[in-house]
């Protein structure tokens, strides 16, 4: 497998960022920051589905959401295949060649890299990366620290020894339901034995009930016949009381009918002497009716009449309203007219007076422009005088200012000596607790006073004096020293603070003395401004006593200009009043006629209260003729119909009675050919006979039933019997099948050790020749032990992981991880993130010439190395340098 391209945007530092990458080992470098790992977490995320936060912290800060291209060569058919993955939902694979997608979401993409990383299905993606593939910056020796409890599981997950385990262990249930299937069998079994011991007695009881069915048919054909024979008899009587309850039928209706024609008559009768009993009435009050209707109408044609009169009036009170109001509108202009001209005589004699009113408002105008000049020179001294006085205290704090700076002037000098004391002091320091700190290590490794890298006892220990006490005093002499340096580093760096701000001020002391100098050039001209405005400002007292002089003098005169404005426009309405007085003149006049008009159309109507009350005592005296008139008219007009209503209900009765008299004869006829006691008895034999009739029918259809379920119960009983020879032949697979499957599962359980030993064995060959080319040192020996501990046998005696130097930590798990990589996969390609962390130069020299070798052998087609350090500079085929773009 081979990446050939890695595109980033919006992730993390990267806004958009493309890296493409040929064969053999690559290194990536930048600053701190720039996003180096960032690459092998883009690498792990998208092709392992490994992220060790969450998605919203691996988008760039801003963005709306991330994604990662990464294009590789399979090494499957050597195609180029591009992974999408976003940090929203979208996970695909892209065939170029194709132009299309071939794998979409989480479980598509997961089978189409399976098969093409060269592992197989099912395989933990996540833990090949974290285990072997690219471990996480600061945890490349992490695992092989941990306690063995904790090492078997992260490696039986890797190792998939696990998998042996839980398949044994799944196989349990498959053995179970084995089991429960053959109980089942068995219970199936059991059943059909107990339903077969009832196969005798369902024969039998089937042939009784057989036998049943035929003498009750045979019953049934003999009742049939009888109850047809029957139902003929009591069909005849049926037809003639039929016709019998016709006659009796028709016979009582008729009866019906001549009593209601009857009352009927009664009826009409009663209504034809009402119409001729309304006429009579309407007879005697025609007269008076036709007065009342006389009288109605004249009140008609006066109601007409005092309609007409009221409006005379109502209009003759509105036109004397009007005349009253245009006489009282005279009075008024007339009034106006007096004091228009008494106006034209005042406005005479006030003519001379606003003359000297003019004159003293030309004087107070001159004097006001004067005397706001004169206040506006005096508010302008003052800001001036406030300006100075600002300027004297800035002067007197500048030259403070400049007599401090002069005074730190030798403090400043010593800035540079005291800064490089500080840093000599601050490497001190990291000496002794860099050497504090391997020693505290050396300790928790000394068990018994034994040496960890010799393991005897230490020939240089004085007599009665331990490792652990030795070492103990080299820690409180460090410590001491250690303390001594930082209470030198504390009275430095106070100095130091005092010397960096005499700098300062120092600095500040030129822009000090140009102020200095400024002021002074804005005090003189300032006072100079200040003298030429008081020269002028000496005048205000004069000119505010002649001001109030002039105000006196207007005010004694109350103002005689305005008074004439106000006469002037009393008097220029003089010929407008007496316009007005002109219309208002023949308004009263015109007003006058109209009321004469109004009074002589009014005279017409004198006669009318007289008609009025004539014509109302007539309608009222008629009243009670009309309203009896009008109650009988409609009756009396209904005589003639009445008549002939009459008439036609007396014949119709006279038919109706030949009627019931014909009908009586033909029922009582008929009657006497129907017995009805006879009649009774046939029907009464009749239904015996139908109730035998079903119950024997009844039986039988019952009889059949059962006849037919024990037919059916018996063909049950016959198909179990075949059944169950098949029973018998499904346990004997059953239990063979359960046989197998046990074997199996006992194979499984003792086959995961077996496994994992052979991958120990591998790996730890493959893992100690990469250590002693790492090392070179060929006399050592690295194993892989069972419990997946690390062990580095030298000289005859074995060293466990973590007695081994932090280089030689390094070494041994790069060497582990990467023939990890080669036994469990087809991956060819590892990422190292800082793998020279804690070890010497010359180790580091040689790991990177090793990491050069594994590529160039062909081990592996690709590594990628990041690293601060420059040792990888002349051993890699390709570098990669990283420049942050956060924004």
């Amino acid at each position: 497998m081979h990446i050939t391209k890695i595109e980033l945007e919006d992730i993390k530092s990267h806004t958009a960022a493309t890296f493409e990458f040929e064969r053999g080992t690559t290194a990536i470098t930048g600053a701190n920051g720039a996003g180096k790992t960032t690459i092998i977490e883009a690498v792990a995320w998208t092709l392992f589905d490994l992220l060790d936060y969450k998605k919203d912290d691996f988008v760039r800060r801003g963005a709306k959401k991330g994604t990662v291209n990464v294009t590789f060569e399979s090494s499957l058919d050597e195609r180029q295949y591009r992974v999408y993955r976003d940090t929203g939902n979208g996970y695909y694979v892209y065939d170029p060649q194709l132009k299309t997608r071939i794998a979409d979401k989480k479980e598509e993409v997961a089978r189409f890299l399976w098969a093409h990383l060269g592992v197989e299905a099912g395989t933990d993606l996540e833990a090949l990366f974290r285990r072997a593939i690219g471990v996480p910056q600061g945890t490349f020796t992490a695992i092989f620290l941990e306690t063995a409890a904790e090492r078997k599981k992260a490696f039986d997950k890797l190792l998939k020894v696990e998998e042996y385990r839980q398949g044994a262990e799944k196989l349990r249930e498959t053995a179970r339901y084995i089991e429960t299937q053959i109980t089942a069998v068995r219970e199936k079994i059991a059943r059909a034995e107990g339903e077969l011991a009832r196969f005798e007695t369902v024969e039998a009881e089937h042939k009784i009930y057989q036998d049943q069915v035929a003498e009750l048919a045979e019953n049934l054909e003999k009742l049939n016949a009888e109850v047809s024979e029957k139902s003929a008899t009591v069909l005849q009587f049926d037809e003639i009381e039929t016709k019998v309850n016709e006659l009796k039928t028709v016979f009582e209706k008729l009866q019906t009918e001549r009593i209601r024609c009857e009352v009927t008559l009664e009826q009409k009768q009663n209504e034809l002497n009402q119409a001729k009993s309304a006429t009579e009435r309407i007879k005697l009050v025609e007269a008076d009716y036709q007065k009342h209707i006389q009288a109605t109408g004249k009140i008609k044609e006066l109601e007409r009449e005092r309609v007409e009169r009221d409006r005379l009036d109502r209009e003759k009170s509105k036109i004397e309203t009007a005349r009253a109001n245009v006489a009282s509108d005279q009075k008024r202009w007339v009034e106006n007219l007096e004091k228009a001209l008494s106006a034209h005589r005042e406005v005479e004699s006030l003519k001379p007076r606003v003359e000297e009113q003019e004159r003293f408002e030309k004087q107070l105008n001159a004097l006001q422009i004067s005397l706001a000049n004169a206040q506006a020179k005096e508010k302008l001294i003052k800001s001036l005088d406030e300006k100075i006085n600002r300027l004297r205290d800035s002067y007197k704090a500048n030259q403070t200012q400049i007599k401090e700076a002069e005074t730190r002037r030798a403090t400043a000098a010593e800035f540079e000596t005291l800064q490089k004391r500080d840093m000599d002091i601050t490497r001190q320091i990291a000496k002794l607790r860099a050497r504090l700190e391997h020693d505290e290590q050396f300790q928790s490794a000394v068990k018994n006073g034994v040496c960890p890298i010799l393991s005897q006892k230490c020939l240089n220990l004085k007599e009665g004096e331990t490792l652990e006490t030795f070492l103990k005093s080299q820690f409180a002499e460090l410590r001491a020293e250690i303390s001594a340096y930082e209470k030198g580093q504390r009275e430095n760096a106070t100095r130091l603070q005092v010397s960096r701000e005499a700098e300062k001020s120092l600095a500040t002391l030129g822009a000090l003395r140009n102020r200095e100098r400024e002021i002074k050039e804005e005090g003189m001209r300032l006072k100079e401004e200040r003298d030429s405005l008081q020269n002028g400002a000496e005048s205000l007292t004069k000119s505010q006593a002649d001001l109030s002089e002039i105000e006196r003098q207007l005010k004694a005169l109350n103002n005689p200009k305005a008074r004439v404005q106000m006469f002037e426009t009393e008097a220029k309405r003089e010929r407008e009043i007496r316009e007005k007085i002109t219309e208002v003149d023949k308004n009263l006049e015109r007003l006058e006629n109209d009321v004469k008009i109004v009074v002589e159309r009014l005279e017409s109507y004198k006669d009318f209260d007289t008609n009025w009350a004539r014509y109302s005592a007539e309608r009222d005296e008629t009243a009670g003729a009309h309203r009896e008139f009008l109650t009988n008219e409609n009756l009396a007009k209904t005589l003639s119909e009445r008549e002939r209503e009459f008439t036609n209900v007396e014949r119709e009765l006279a038919d109706l009675k030949v009627d019931l008299e014909r009908a009586e004869n033909e029922f009582k006829a008929a009657s006497a050919d129907y017995d009805r006691e006879t009649h009774a008895r046939e029907k009464a034999s009749l239904a015996e006979a139908e109730r035998r009739q079903a119950e024997t029918r009844t039986t039988l259809a019952l009889t059949e039933k059962r006849a037919a379920q024990l037919a059916e119960e018996l063909a049950k009983l016959t198909k179990i019997r075949r059944a169950m020879q098949g029973e018998f032949q499904e346990k004997e697979r059953l239990e063979n099948i359960n046989e197998a499957t046990n074997f199996i599962r006992d194979t499984l359980k003792e086959a995961a050790p077996r496994v994992a030993r052979n991958y120990v064995f591998l790996v730890s060959v493959e893992a100690n020749q990469m250590f002693r080319e790492i090392s070179g040192n060929a006399e050592r020996m690295l194993k892989w032990t069972e419990d997946y501990g690390i062990v580095l046998e030298e000289n005859g005696f074995e060293r466990p992981f973590v007695n081994l130097s932090g280089g030689e930590q390094m070494a041994a798990a790069l060497s582990v991880r990467l023939a990890l990589l080669k036994q469990l996969s087809d991956v060819r390609l590892a990422f190292f993130d800082e793998p020279t962390t804690n070890m010497d130069a010359e180790r580091r020299e040689r790991l990177a010439e090793q990491i050069s070798h594994i590529t160039k052998r062909k081990t592996f087609d690709q590594l990628f190395v990041i690293s601060h350090d420059d040792t990888f500079e002349g051993y890699v085929d390709n570098v990669i340098s990283v420049v942050g773009n956060e924004n």
